[in-house]
């Protein structure tokens, strides 16, 4: 049978500027990404569970059809960045008792009940709006990371070990938030921590019940390269052993990097709806590809999401059949692929599941 060739264009830059994190100056860093060309062979026997079929085109055009291109690039795409991340730590010493990117678990936490069908109130609702950081300490922080002294940043500012290890060194975060870098996978899960200790502080009543749940990208990630997220012991520690009662969360937000940039969805328990945020959304080039890209992306994601949810949790509140899927347009600015991933940043921190509270615009992000 014919080979049907997809080269794909990666650039993997995202995943693979986290190697500075240890590197810091290396080529990846400093040349600002590295661009992948990948032979994808369709229909070829060594890349299909059946076995191999001779001079039978009938046959050969069958297999071809059951092929879906875009979700092998998005697979592909996907474990390419998993691959990376999992070499960022593949050299560092492991320490006892803690869990690292990728780690898997062999059995599944103890299930448990579903509190109740009741959830823990917006804080938008009850007016406490995401505060933004003082003037002032901004501009001074800017200031001083702005400065020529990657020296005095040339270390691991960042370390932190729940739900697994996060590693991040000072340069990338000056180069991806004051500088032209494009956001990479360990940076964005370093600013949604933060984001995290945020929500916890901004729920008045009780810091038990959060509206809502932020997904690291580690579980969009490996439910896009299509591995068994429910034994990622990561993911069993921030779903089935979160700090806080997971049940209770109207809303769940998870980032994912594609191919295109960068993008978040939501689901919304209560409406049974996915909210699909693309920073991209009025980009006209593209937009056909990059929606057929979402639609197979967020099916994926469904599956391992609720197939987390019933085998952490009995009596989930609602079943993963019949869900809405919307595209809100929250941004009327055009913005590049490589601007996408601070997009996903603000549109996480300022999407109040119905609309934007704060402008996503280059003037805000700027």
């Amino acid at each position: 049978a014919e080979h049907v060739i997809f080269c794909v264009r990666l650039y993997v830059h995202n995943a693979m500027c986290s190697l500075s994190c240890f590197e810091v100056g290396s080529d990846i860093c400093s040349h600002g990404g590295v661009m992948l060309a990948i032979d994808l062979k369709m229909g070829s026997p060594e890349h299909l569970d059946a076995a191999p079929v001779y001079d039978n085109p009938v046959v050969d055009n069958q297999v071809m059809e059951e092929r879906n291109p875009t979700l092998d690039i998005i697979g592909l795409y996907a474990q390419v960045i998993v691959d990376t991340v999992r070499s960022l730590y593949d050299t560092a010493e492991e320490e006892p008792n803690v869990v690292y990117f990728g780690n898997m678990e062999a059995t599944l936490p103890k299930r448990k009940y579903a509190m109740s069908a009741s959830f823990a109130r917006s804080p938008w609702l009850s007016g406490c709006l995401p505060q933004p950081p003082p003037i002032s300490l901004v501009n001074k922080f800017s200031t001083w990371i702005s400065r020529d002294n990657d020296s005095d940043l040339d270390s691991l500012w960042f370390e932190h070990k729940f739900p697994r290890m996060l590693r991040v060194n000072a340069v990338c975060v000056k180069q991806q938030f004051f500088g032209a870098h494009p956001l990479d996978h360990e940076v964005a899960v370093l600013a949604l921590r933060r984001f995290n200790q945020l929500d916890v502080e901004a729920q008045a009543v009780s810091k038990y019940l959060l509206w809502r749940e932020v997904l690291e990208p580690d579980f969009s990630t490996h439910a896009l390269a299509g591995e068994k997220v429910a034994h990622i012991k990561a993911v069993q520690l921030q779903i089935a052993h979160a700090h806080h009662d997971i049940t209770a969360c109207q809303t769940f937000y998870t980032p994912v990097i594609l191919d295109h940039g960068w993008a978040a969805y939501m689901w919304d328990m209560i409406r049974k709806e996915i909210h699909i945020l693309d920073p991209l959304c009025a980009q006209p080039v593209g937009a056909e590809k990059r929606h057929a890209t979402h639609q197979e992306a967020v099916s994926q994601i469904h599956e391992a999401l609720f197939s987390c949810l019933n085998e952490f949790f009995a009596r989930w509140h609602c079943t993963s059949d019949r869900w809405k899927r919307k595209s809100p347009k929250i941004t009327r600015e055009v913005f590049t692929r490589d601007e996408s991933g601070m997009c996903m940043l603000h549109a996480i921190r300022h999407y109040d599941g119905e609309k934007m509270t704060w402008p996503l615009t280059k003037e805000k992000l700027s």
